[in-house]
C-alpha cells in the first residue's frame, strides 16, 4: 500500500475555486493547480499525476479537449471533469472520448468531493498494483525462461558428456569382456597343465609305495605324507579356480535340485578327512540332533560335496597342530531350513577380515598352522554355490575362540 500522499492537478480559470480546493484537501493530497488547460499540460510535464480534476468551462482549451490530450500522453491518470447539468453534450464527449472515471455537477459538494477522491486514489492503487504486479511477473516469466535455457543447456552439456562417458564404457567393457575371455583361457590352459603333471605324480608315488620291496623309514613315511598332502592341496586349488571360472561363465545357470541327504553326504565327508585331522591330532567330532531321522534338503550333491569339502579342510587347515582341539560339524533343523555348523577352535576371525570374508582371492589374518596353502577362493566358492542352492552362509561371532560357520539350506518338502 502506497503510503505517500496521492498528487492531484485541479485545472480551472477560476481562481477562487483553485483556492477552495487547495484548502480544502492539501491535507491528505499532493494538490497541484493550474489556472488554465496550458499550464496543467506543463504541469503533467513537470510532476507524476495521480488524479486529474478539470472544469469544463475555460478559454482557448475546454476541460473535455484536455482530459482527451491527457488520455494520449498520461493514460495512467484518472480523470474527473467538473460541468454543469446543461453541458450535456460535454458530459457525452467526455465519456465516450476521454475514459473518464466520473463526472460531478459545480458547484461541487465537499463531502461528494471527498468520497470521490477516495475512491479514485483507491482505483489508482489498484491499478498502479496491477501495473508492478504485471512487471514483477515479467520479470519472473523472463528470469524463468533465461533460467531454462541455461538449465536446457546445462542438460544438453551433461547429456554429450555422459554419452562420451557411455561411449568410452562400451569400449572399455568391450576390452575388458576380451580380456576377460583370455584370462579365462590362460586359466584353463594352466589348470589343464598343472592337473595332468599332478596326476602323474601321484601315480608315480602310489606307484612307487606299491613296488618298494624294503620298508620305509619313519622319514621317508613323512615325506610322503607331505608330498600327498600338497599334490591333495594343489588339486583342491584348481578345482576353486575351476569352480571360479565356471560360476563366473554361468551367472544365470539354473543349477538342478533334487532330494539329497545330507546325513548320508557329511558323515561319509567326515570320514574322508578323518586320517587328516588324525596326524594333526585334532578331533573331528560330529552331532546330528536326531540319528534315526534322515535329513533332506532341496540341493545337488556336487555343489554340497564343494561346499563343505572347503570348510571343513579349512577348519584342519586353521586349527592348532598337536594340541588336540577340536572341529565340531552339527546338523539341526531351523524352522523350515536346515543349518549345518562347523565350528574349530583356531585362530578365530578379526573384523576386517568378516568385512571380507566372502570375497574372491581374499586372505584373512589367520595363518595356516602346518604349512598348508590358501588360495583365497575358498569361501568365495563357498558363498556361491550355497546362494545357487537357494540357501545362505555366514561366521557367528565366537565367544570363546575360533570360526563357527553357518550353512542353511531350504529344508526338502514333498510338496
Amino acid at each position: 500500500m502506497r503510503s505517500e500522499k496521492y498528487n492531484i492537478l485541479y485545472v480551472d480559470d477560476e481562481k477562487s475555486n483553485l483556492n477552495v480546493f487547495n484548502a480544502t484537501f492539501r491535507r491528505d493530497y499532493n494538490v497541484f493547480t493550474a489556472n488554465s488547460a496550458a499550464e496543467g499540460i506543463e504541469l503533467l510535464a513537470s510532476s507524476k499525476i495521480d488524479i486529474i480534476i478539470t472544469d469544463q468551462r475555460m478559454p482557448k482549451m475546454t476541460g473535455a479537449e484536455f482530459l482527451k490530450w491527457s488520455k494520449v500522453h498520461y493514460p495512467e491518470t484518472i480523470r474527473i471533469i467538473l460541468t454543469g447539468f446543461s453541458d450535456t453534450e460535454a458530459i457525452i464527449t467526455a465519456i465516450n472520448e476521454c475514459d473518464i472515471y466520473r463526472y460531478i455537477a459545480k458547484p461541487w459538494d465537499g463531502d461528494e468531493m471527498k468520497l470521490t477522491l477516495k475512491k479514485a486514489s483507491e482505483v489508482q492503487q489498484l491499478r498502479q498494483d496491477n501495473q508492478k504486479l504485471i512487471a514483477d511477473l515479467k520479470e519472473a516469466k523472463e528470469s524463468l525462461e533465461q533460467k531454462v535455457i541455461a538449465r536446457t543447456t546445462e542438460v544438453m552439456e551433461q547429456k554429450e558428456e555422459i554419452e562420451k562417458k557411455s561411449k568410452a564404457l562400451e569400449e572399455q567393457n568391450y576390452l575388458l569382456q576380451e580380456i576377460d575371455s583370455e584370462k579365462n583361457n590362460i586359466i584353463s590352459m594352466i589348470v589343464h597343465d598343472l592337473q595332468s603333471p599332478i596326476n602323474r605324480i601321484k601315480g608315480l608315488i602310489e606307484l612307487f609305495t606299491m613296488e618298494n620291496r624294503t620298508p620305509f623309514s619313519e622319514n621317508q613315511i613323512l615325506y610322503l605324507d607331505l608330498i600327498r598332502r600338497n599334490i591333495s592341496d594343489a588339486s583342491r586349488h584348481i578345482r576353486n579356480l575351476l569352480d571360479t571360472k565356471v560360476l563366473e561363465g554361468n551367472i544365470d545357470y539354473q543349477v538342478p535340485l533334487k532330494k539329497t541327504s545330507l546325513s548320508k553326504i557329511l558323515p561319509m565327508m567326515l570320514d574322508s578327512y578323518r586320517e587328516q585331522y588324525m596326524k594333526k591330532k585334532v578331533n573331528l567330532h560330529y552331532h546330528h540332533e536326531n540319528n534315526s531321522e534322515e535329513i533332506y534338503v532341496n540341493g545337488n550333491e556336487d555343489y554340497i560335496n564343494r561346499i563343505f569339502d572347503n570348510l571343513i579342510s579349512n577348519a584342519l587347515k586353521f586349527s592348532p597342530k598337536d594340541n588336540n582341539s577340536n572341529v565340531f560339524v552339527k546338523i539341526k533343523k531351523n524352522g523350515t531350513n536346515i543349518n549345518v555348523i562347523v565350528q574349530d577352535e583356531g585362530q578365530g576371525l578379526t573384523g576386517d577380515d568378516k568385512k571380507n570374508l566372502f570375497k574372491k582371492f581374499q586372505k584373512l589374518s589367520a595363518v595356516p598352522t602346518n604349512g598348508e596353502s590358501s588360495s583365497g577362493l575358498g569361501l568365495s566358492i563357498v558363498k556361491t554355490l550355497t546362494e545357487k542352492l537357494g540357501g545362505n552362509v555366514w561366521a557367528e561371532d565366537n565367544q570363546a575362540k575360533g570360526a563357527t560357520f553357518v550353512v542353511e539350506f531350504p529344508q526338502y518338502t514333498d510338496a
